[in-house]
């Protein structure tokens, strides 16, 4: 077995793996970085589309009364009051200096004539802090860190080296202290192993745990399972962003401007069926307008009613050719949507879609996990020597967040993650490295002659999109529990690469996550929906729930209400607004 050795191993190769890396290196010390695709060019960071990719900041630069302060009040309300404040606060205070680190460093964002950052509003914000470059700033950001981490392993003190095409199994745990892990290579399935006392999980979204989502391939929440397994806990894990996307030919977020232009819906019917789930009281114009500012799926307001009407239709069999309906602007002259849609219009052209003529077709899609493995202001965990940044933490968003915050959040604790890593101070032992690898492989077995991972993982993906994302039930909760521990139990005879299946493993188990705490939550609060309770944000819910792993089986306990700062009492007025 070929076996590598660092001071650090980070699991991804996104912002949060990326400046977590570069962080740790310029701390003097030895990185690796596994990543499942090629470096700089993988990840949701650098693939994730839509017409304004934001950093959330506070710079104040578009409204001088904005300030870390109030994004820290606009976390903690768009979050339901379930951030763990200190973190909500870490993200706030330090965004504005990771933005003009980027910036610094080659990033070259959107600026007017004076200097200054123009700043857009975004969904859950009083004031326009959103920067960026439209949807370059993803990719901005990774080609940044990527020449960072370029130039510290020519430069020193320390070194990143990259593992392309690599999949991190399982962390290899001894005595509640990390070791390494081990995993395998993405085309051969040959396992490896790497011996690092310190490992940082930055592996993204567990995307493919629905089947409608807009995230890249091998998006298959690596990093929570890995920690849960290791010991780690996750909180808010219930709590998924899930926004209106093109689900054909591309992914690209329906965002913005294109709720602005009065679009024409319509099922595979022709039917514009919007209106029929508009409860009386509600101008649906509105609440078509107001989605422009409410990209995620929320309870807070109208616009919540678009989304619950296309599920509904999709989820009862109306929906087109690749499960989504169909959303034309082809009603507005064509110079409108080119001056009004231009990022979005030039971008989709760019791969033979025009919004001039053609319709969209569109579905509510998986974006975010919200919850993660629980971590503190230093990233982290119960386990010595495991941090966690980027998707894969958990505890600074909370129900919900304000749009900008994930890529501000990678930036933060990535860097926060790395620092820490590189002070671990204990030996690891490159047995216990060893022998979990032998026990892993041995765990997941050889393939039988089942059903293959990928079509278990099918079936089992859209019972989670049908009855764990917009709307939830009881019943619909169960239903996608047991198609979880269905998917679980299949796996033992299924068919497939040890990859696949390690990868399928991961997903069954993280959709008991969701759909345990999501079953046990009776209320409706920030993106979860609970259609079968009245409870809207119910002082008796200001709590996490916490998922542990306790001999195979998980287990969900509800926390102690979030004690907020005392300069924060009274912001449960503001939820509802």
């Amino acid at each position: 077995m070929q076996t590598h050795e660092c001071d650090v191993l980070v699991v991804g190769s996104g912002g949060a793996g990326l400046r977590a890396a570069l962080e740790a290196a310029r701390a003097g010390a030895r990185v690796i970085v596994s990543t499942k695709g090629v470096p700089g060019a993988c990840g949701t960071t650098y693939t994730a589309a839509s017409d304004w990719m934001a950093f959330g900041a506070a710079f104040g630069h578009a409204d001088p009364q904005d300030s870390p302060h109030q994004h820290w009040i606009d976390i903690m309300v768009k979050g339901g009051l379930l951030c763990t404040p200190e973190l909500a606060r870490t993200i706030a205070e330090e965004a504005p200096d990771r933005f003009q680190e980027l910036e610094d460093w080659g990033g070259d964002f959107d600026k007017d004539e004076a200097g200054a950052f123009v700043q857009i509003l975004s969904d859950g914000a009083r004031y326009p802090r959103a920067c960026g470059r439209g949807a370059d700033t993803g990719p901005i950001i990774v080609e940044v860190l990527m020449e960072q981490c370029r130039r510290v392993s020519e430069e020193g003190p320390g070194s990143v080296e990259f593992l392309p095409n690599t999949m991190i199994v399982d962390l290899a745990v001894d005595g509640g202290r990390v070791h390494g892990a081990w995993g395998v290579g993405m085309a051969d399935d040959e396992p490896f192993a790497v011996v690092a006392p310190g490992a940082v999980l930055a592996a993204g979204g567990a995307g493919e745990l629905y089947a409608i989502n807009v995230f890249p391939d091998g998006a298959t929440g690596d990093g929570y399972a890995m920690a849960l397994r290791a010991g780690a806990p996750l909180v808010n894990f219930e709590f998924v962003q899930i926004g209106p996307s093109i689900v054909h030919p591309i992914n690209f977020a329906l965002s913005g401007v294109f709720w602005r232009l009065d679009p024409r819906i319509s099922n595979v019917l022709g039917e514009e069926f919007v209106p029929r789930y508009i409860p009386d009281g509600v101008d649906i114009h509105e609440a078509i307008f107001i989605k422009g500012v409410s990209y995620p799926f929320t309870v807070r307001n109208a616009s919540k009613w678009v989304d619950v009407a296309v599920f509904t239709e999709i989820s009862e069999g109306r929906g087109a050719e690749h499960r989504g309906v169909h959303m034309s602007l082809a009603h507005q002259p064509e110079q409108v949507i080119e001056r009004e849609a231009r990022v979005p219009f030039e971008h989709l052209l760019e791969h033979g879609l025009d919004l001039r003529s053609e319709a969209v077709e569109f579905a509510p899609a998986i974006q975010h996990f919200n919850g993660g493995a629980r971590i503190d202001i230093e990233a982290r965990t119960a386990i010595e020597g495991l941090f966690v940044c980027g998707e894969n933490a958990g505890g600074q968003h909370g129900a919900d967040r304000p749009g900008g915050n994930a890529l501000a959040d990678s930036q933060v604790f990535g860097r926060r993650a790395g620092a820490s890593a590189s002070h671990v101070d204990h030996a690891a032992d490159a047995e216990v490295v060893r022998e979990a690898a032998e026990a892993g492989m041995a765990e997941i077995g050889s393939a039988g002659l089942g059903a293959t991972a990928h079509d278990i993982l099918a079936e089992f993906a859209w019972e989670m999109w049908k009855g764990a994302s917009v709307v939830r039930t009881e019943q619909s909760l169960t239903a996608a529990l047991e198609a979880a521990r269905t998917a679980r139990d299949r796996l033992a005879s299924a068919s497939g690469s040890v990859r696949r299946r390690a990868e399928v493993r991961n997903l069954a188990l993280l959709g008991q996550c969701v759909a345990i705490p999501a079953r046990m939550r009776t209320e409706s609060r920030g993106t979860h929906y609970r259609a079968d309770v009245k409870a809207v944000n119910d002082a008796r819910w200001q709590r996490q729930i916490e998922v542990k792993l306790v001999d195979g089986q998980v287990i969900a306990e509800t926390l102690d209400p979030i004690a907020l700062p005392s300069d924060m009492e009274g912001l449960a007025k503001l939820l509802e607004g």
